[in-house]
């Protein structure tokens, strides 16, 4: 819901740093540019400081100006969730989360059911979508809470661990023959699957090339896949390896449809963290849910060591 409670001159702020643009901002806002920008030149006034700076033609924000927008964004948020929960007449608002593909389709599912059975009043709206989109869905408030895998920002967002996850190397049956106990750079003569930029799956793989010298561009072929199942499937059929979380495998891991590659030195955990946004009222509410999806998770975790 779109509110109008703030300062206009917060609201012009806001629109300016989502177009990084007066000429943009100004046609959001239906405003003219001198508008904008006399908008603009009181709040800095006001403040004492510089919001923004420009390097050649391209406007950009100062690190004050980055500290506002945060808070800006955060107060916006819960502007527009009070008059939602407090100020309309009493109803069950959804609680609206987001997930990275892995944790959306293979951690979360049986915690949700479970959550559902603890609480069938509750109703529940996710969304599954790569780290880049959840983040930008955040800072909006179109959600008021994500589970992410994978780097992000630690200083914009409050965040709380939720588990530490195997990041692993897959492969068919017949590359494991081909692979007794490869380096990672023999791999790269490999067809590469991988998800495509903008999802934490990508990201961290990137990441743990970058920290040995190596790109995506180093394997001999690549193909971007944006759906798990497909690429596990196309693993079994040995069209190519990939890398993905544990958690994301471990169906066709048990059932050897696929097997773990023993590279050379590969020892490789990644967090999976609740990311929320700073400053804000409701963080409580938020906290509430994911310290019983932690619960659950965990007891889960106990009871599968326990059987193993």
């Amino acid at each position: 819901m779109e509110n109008n409670m703030l300062d206009f001159r917060i609201h012009t702020f806001l629109a300016v740093c989502e177009q990084m643009s007066i000429t943009k901002a100004a046609s959001v806002l239906n405003l003219t540019q001198p508008a904008v920008t006399q908008h603009m030149q009181a709040l800095q006034q006001q403040l004492g400081t510089s919001l923004f700076t420009m390097v050649g033609r391209r406007l950009q924000l100062t690190e004050e100006g980055k500290k506002l927008r945060r808070f800006a964004q955060s107060i916006q948020v819960d502007i527009g969730r009070f008059v939602e929960e407090d100020l309309v007449p009493p109803k069950e608002r959804p609680i609206r989360f987001g997930a990275t593909l892995t944790i959306g389709e293979f951690t979360l599912p049986g915690i949700l059911d479970s959550i559902m059975g603890i609480h069938p009043e509750k109703s529940l709206s996710m969304v599954v979508d790569n780290t880049e989109n959840l983040l930008k869905m955040l800072d909006s408030g179109s959600i008021d809470f994500a589970f992410i895998e994978g780097a992000f920002d630690k200083s914009l967002y409050g965040y709380e661990l939720f588990s530490h996850e195997r990041f692993v190397p897959i492969c068919s049956k017949a590359c494991l023959a081909r692979h007794a106990n490869p380096s990672l750079e023999e791999l790269c003569g490999e067809r590469l699957l991988v998800r495509e930029k903008g999802s934490g799956t990508r990201a961290v793989f990137e990441q743990i090339l970058a920290e040995r010298g190596l790109t995506v561009e180093a394997f001999s072929h690549i193909d971007e896949i944006g759906n798990l199942n497909v690429i596990k499937h196309l693993v079994r059929q040995d069209r190519g390896i990939s890398f993905l979380y544990e958690a994301a495998a471990s169906d066709m891991l048990l059932a050897h449809e696929v097997f773990e590659l023993p590279i050379e030195g590969w020892h490789v955990q990644r967090e999976f963290n609740f990311v929320h946004p700073l400053h804000s009222r409701f963080t409580v509410q938020s906290l509430d849910f994911f310290t019983e999806c932690v619960a659950i998770h965990s007891s889960w975790r106990r009871n599968s060591t326990n059987s193993s």
